[in-house]
């Protein structure tokens, strides 16, 4: 069942109405019952698992209609929630320089592209949301394929930020 949770989230992208926890029963729900097995898969791999289930999730709820800060709780709280309830510690994912792990940033940019085109639909929805003109179709298809360096970059920056 656990399985089939991730697998909705990246296969069945056209059900994503699905994939958005709003509710604090459902983040709970979450970090109760979705593990993966990371002794398998390894701490780091899960971790990079988890960053892109919340990266797509916040593209997901961009296209549902949240604003971009709303859609980015969202993602924090499942991020974190998960992270907890698979007991990886955040620090795991981070070099001494305070960077994400090349590891990481690769399997994440890999993982993202699963959304990528949630991730197109919203870049438009991002700009307007921020009272910007539409980006060109260029520039779409830049942000649209750097989006999981992009969100690698804003959790680099948080650690950095609360790690001074």
């Amino acid at each position: 069942m656990k399985y089939l949770l991730l697998t909705s989230l990246f296969v069945l992208f056209p059900v994503t109405a699905l994939a958005v926890p709003t509710k604090p029963e459902q983040f709970k729900k979450l970090e109760n019952e979705f593990s993966l097995e990371c002794q398998k898969y390894g701490a780091e791999s899960c971790a990079a698992r988890f960053i892109s289930m919340a990266a797509c999730t916040y593209v997901f709820a961009v296209n549902q209609g949240k604003h971009p800060d709303e859609a980015m709780d969202i993602a924090d709280k499942l991020f974190v929630g998960i992270m907890r309830g698979n007991k990886i510690k955040p620090e795991i994912m981070f070099t001494k320089e305070k960077k994400i792990k090349p590891v990481i940033v690769n399997e994440v940019a890999q993982r993202t592209a699963f959304c990528k085109e949630a991730i197109e639909k919203a870049v438009p929805k991002l700009f307007k949301a921020r009272g910007m003109e539409e980006p060109t179709a260029e520039i779409q298809k830049r942000l649209t394929n750097s989006f999981g360096y992009w969100w690698i970059s804003t959790i680099e920056t948080i650690y950095k930020e609360g790690k001074r």
